[in-house]
């Protein structure tokens, strides 16, 4: 959960880094470390019903000022299919027949190490399911959509001004919109 301009600093200078010692496959490994995040459009996708890019941005940038102000951090857990063990699992099972996923993989686990020592820092170590199963055995009583969000009487929408536009966007308009 580190910025996109984090990711892309990280990918084109594991791109530079790596490449005069394993060539192509740097480009690779760079490119996967942020096209990882493709997962996060699902997510953004599934929970909204939409695609547009500015939406994306204030969904995830409203989820992380909440869990930051410690809303809904003991609440909130969510999956990103691309940074969960059965993918790492699936690309090492094709790296054995397609070695370039070894370097898809390397790039993979190198973006999820910064995630998860920003997540650390954060201390909000958990609010990412590391498997598919592990989501589904924990997400009961655990908030896993903007819906969910918006009810919580904590948060505080009035510090996002066009949230209520997004909201209807998205056509979530009977959550309760706290602070405005």
């Amino acid at each position: 959960m580190s910025s996109p301009a984090v990711h892309l600093i990280q990918g084109f200078g594991s791109i530079a880094f790596l490449f005069p010692f394993v060539e192509e496959s740097a480009v690779v490994f760079g490119l996967s470390v942020i096209l990882i995040d493709i997962d996060h459009v699902i997510q953004y996708t599934e929970d909204t019903k939409s695609l547009n890019p500015r939406g994306f941005f204030i969904y995830f940038n409203f989820i992380e000022h909440n869990l930051f102000r410690k809303i809904i951090d003991e609440d909130y857990f969510c999956i990103n299919i691309f940074h969960t063990i059965e993918c790492y699992l699936l690309l090492l099972f094709f790296a054995n027949s397609f070695p370039v996923f070894y370097y898809v993989l390397g790039g993979f686990l190198f973006h999820h190490l910064f995630d998860q020592i920003n997540m650390i820092k954060k201390k909000i170590p958990f609010v990412r399911a590391f498997s598919i199963l592990e989501y589904y055995m924990r997400k009961k009583n655990k908030i896993t959509s903007m819906r969910e969000i918006l009810k919580k009487e904590q948060v505080n929408a009035a510090e996002f001004p066009n949230i209520a536009t997004w909201v209807t966007k998205w056509g979530m308009e009977e959550a309760c919109l706290q602070g405005e």
